[in-house]
């Protein structure tokens, strides 16, 4: 009996401290089971100054790390007492995605960053964001003394559209969201014309499936949501090119797939052919996203060339994956319609300098890496202002 109580006593002091033994140091972690990003080791300069908010962080990250949580959490959602959780989290390739209600999914991101946008966490200080904003003002003065007008377009997440069907469990951020917080920075700091394509798509989400519901395009829009980015977007050029007449919801032909996935396509031949890559071989472009570079030219070369750095949301190529977006709209309005993927951005004063565009769009989805692309941005040699803006 003796040794029997000697086991027992050494089982249970393993079951305690091999916990303590095995805690996870890592940061950025993401819990497969709870859907949420675990807590971070607490600053160990509040140690100093708010000794009170390093208890309650300490206390936080402790829970999240202990050794064999994962496993513990595996035993209990087995047992169904967890069962009230809204989907879990699973790994396809490197990507990380949450399973939401009625079978959404939603891409989390690298180290689960966008489930950290959803909740409204601060991305990035304000003095990164204050940088931008200088950076962006700096490009606008260069363009504006060559007379070309410079728009930014922020597009949106399937979440910030269909928040319905995000997983229960992962509470959202109270309004004003990330992506209307910083729109609205920019525009007042740095005085561009900046917008996103959220409110449109919320007055669209219930006529169109405007977001795909659980492919590996979660975090893409549908063609009929690119349509409606498009239109969005047109208001914006109309300002500067009121002559182009951007197209109509019968201007387009939308079909569904056997899931109910739209595709869109004009009803009329298109007037441009897409360029060789070769288009491209006499300026420094960076290639690691090669099949979203792509350059048109319309049938009617008279009509004024854009320059447009954009993601993956104007549309690609890859493999046998064809996305038009908003690249087959926008070709049909301008004599060139040039896009060179947005981490080119850093190289912008080359490309304008080369093509000689009547009007530079940035499109963008994801606004967390926007700093670190803006911030690249080299010394601009800025030209003197032209005798007069004539597109105003």
């Amino acid at each position: 009996m003796r040794f029997f109580n000697i086991v027992i006593i050494f089982i249970f002091m393993a079951m305690l401290m091999l916990p303590l033994i095995f805690v996870d140091l890592s940061q950025d972690r993401v819990s497969v089971q709870e859907n949420r990003m675990l807590a971070n080791f607490p600053k160990l300069a509040d140690l100093k100054h708010n000794y009170g908010k390093f208890i309650h962080d300490f206390d936080a990250w402790f829970k999240d790390s202990i050794g064999f949580r994962e496993q513990l959490l595996k035993l209990y959602n087995i047992s169904g007492i967890n069962s009230w959780y809204s989907g879990v989290q699973y790994k396809e390739g490197k990507y990380v995605y949450l399973v939401g209600e009625n079978g959404h999914h939603y891409y989390a991101g690298e180290n689960g960053y966008l489930i950290q946008r959803y909740q409204g966490e601060k991305l990035f200080p304000d003095e990164q964001l204050s940088s931008m904003a200088n950076k962006l003002e700096e490009v606008k003065v260069y363009l504006d003394n060559k007379g070309i007008p410079f728009i930014i377009m922020f597009c949106a997440l399937k979440e910030e559209i269909y928040p319905e069907f995000y997983p229960k469990a992962i509470k959202r951020s109270p309004e004003p969201i990330p992506l209307d917080v910083i729109t609205a920075y920019i525009q007042e700091h740095a005085g561009i014309d900046t917008f996103n394509i959220r409110q449109v798509l919320l007055a669209e989400k219930n006529n169109y499936l405007l977001y795909y519901k659980n492919s590996f395009e979660d975090f893409h829009y549908t063609e009929i949501g690119a349509f409606f980015a498009y239109r969005e977007l047109m208001k914006h050029i109309n300002v500067y090119f009121p002559e182009i007449t951007p197209y109509e919801l019968e201007d387009i032909e939308i079909s569904y797939d056997n899931e109910g996935i739209p595709d869109v396509s004009l009803k009329t031949k298109p007037a441009y052919k897409k360029l060789d890559a070769s288009f491209f071989d006499d300026v420094e472009v960076g290639r690691p996203f090669s099949w979203e570079n792509a350059a048109y030219e319309n049938t009617n070369t008279n009509l004024p060339v854009i320059l447009f750095f954009s993601d993956s949301f104007s549309g690609f190529i890859y493999s046998d994956l064809e996305k038009k977006y908003i690249k087959q709209f926008i070709a049909s309005h301008f004599g060139k319609a040039i896009f060179i993927h947005i981490t080119n951005f850093i190289r912008f004063q080359e490309y304008v300098e080369k093509y000689n565009p009547d009007i530079v769009v940035f499109e963008a989805m994801d606004i967390i890496n926007a700093p670190h692309i803006f911030n690249l941005i080299p010394e601009l040699t800025v030209p003197p202002p032209p005798p007069h803006y004539a597109r105003c």
